[in-house]
């Protein structure tokens, strides 16, 4: 046999081992996403299930990265079926969320008209002068022990940016992270949100706050110049330290009601971007926040701060 033909054989073996192997790397990969898909789908729904969600949350179908173990629902609407309270084109878990207690998620809120949605998000689109929702965001929570580090990002167009985040302290060891998410995200989406703190008061503890806000249109459909203008600055402080005061943040005659009085309505006249921040010397449960807030002292003794930046 002569080296061309040797040559020949030999590829020709080389070419049909790597078609060998293609097809069992496809093979393999559709077995992953077929049966990975599934048990992916059976989680989430049980999750679902377990925090009292599956009525409110429907999705078309769930997609399995093959490579990262990472699924996506498709197609997801939270609320009523025909008219949600917001659809989503897309919610991708960037780590798997049945695996690791860390979370990494991103969405992108689907382009939906307004007379698409719910009553309830159609009031408040009006209100915000907007006609069409769009937007997208993210939510990561990484767990060290009992500490939680959390970041909440949106940005909906024509509304605005918001940057959430937040150091907590779990201190009830029973407690599992699936679970303590699914109660935050049932809480609000019942519009219940002061149920956490009846149910984790003693549990959980707050290291720090943050919470940044970005102008692209919300503040000024909400506040026009022409109605900032109307009533003279006086009235307009003592409006807003009254709102401090009934929010259980500071007396209205107190310092604390002024400074954020005069923040916000610098804030109105020009709107870009504001902060909050919340620091306490040392962490504090969501019951003594609470007591705090009764107390009409939250913004003194939480170590809080409203800032224009």
């Amino acid at each position: 046999m002569n080296i061309s033909t040797k040559l020949q054989n030999g590829l020709g073996k080389a070419i049909t081992y790597f078609i060998l192997l293609s097809c069992m790397a496809i093979f393999i990969i559709y077995l992953v996403q077929r049966f990975g898909t599934q048990y992916a789908k059976d989680k989430i729904q049980e999750q679902l299930n377990q925090s009292g969600l599956a009525p409110f949350v429907h999705y078309e179908s769930i997609h399995l990265d093959p490579f990262t173990l990472t699924p996506s629902l498709e197609n997801v609407s939270f609320g009523n079926e025909n008219a949600p309270w917001l659809r989503f084109a897309r919610i991708s878990f960037n780590s798997y969320p049945i695996k690791y207690p860390d979370l990494d998620v991103e969405f992108w809120i689907q382009e939906s008209p307004i007379g698409s949605l719910s009553r309830d998000t159609r009031n408040l689109m009006r209100a915000g002068g907007i006609e069409t929702l769009l937007g997208k965001g993210s939510f990561t929570s990484k767990i060290e022990g009992e500490k939680v580090s959390s970041q909440f990002k949106l940005d909906i167009k024509g509304i605005g940016k918001l940057d959430l985040s937040s150091k907590i302290n779990v201190l009830d060891h029973g407690i599992v992270m699936s679970d303590l998410r699914s109660d935050v995200l049932a809480s609000f989406a019942l519009g219940q949100p002061e149920a956490l703190p009846i149910i984790y008061g003693d549990a959980i503890e707050l290291h720090s706050l943050e919470v940044k806000y970005e102008e692209s249109g919300l503040i000024t459909h909400l506040f026009p110049q022409s109605a900032v203008l109307r009533d003279s600055p006086e009235n307009q402080s003592n409006s807003l330290r009254y709102a401090s005061q009934a929010l259980g943040l500071a007396p209205a005659d107190s310092e604390e009601a002024k400074h954020v009085a005069e923040t916000l309505l610098t804030f109105l006249m020009q709107p870009e971007k504001l902060s909050l921040t919340m620091q306490p010397s040392s962490a504090l449960s969501l019951k003594e926040l609470v007591l705090m807030a009764n107390k009409g002292t939250l913004y003194k003794d939480s170590k809080m701060t409203l800032l224009n930046n």
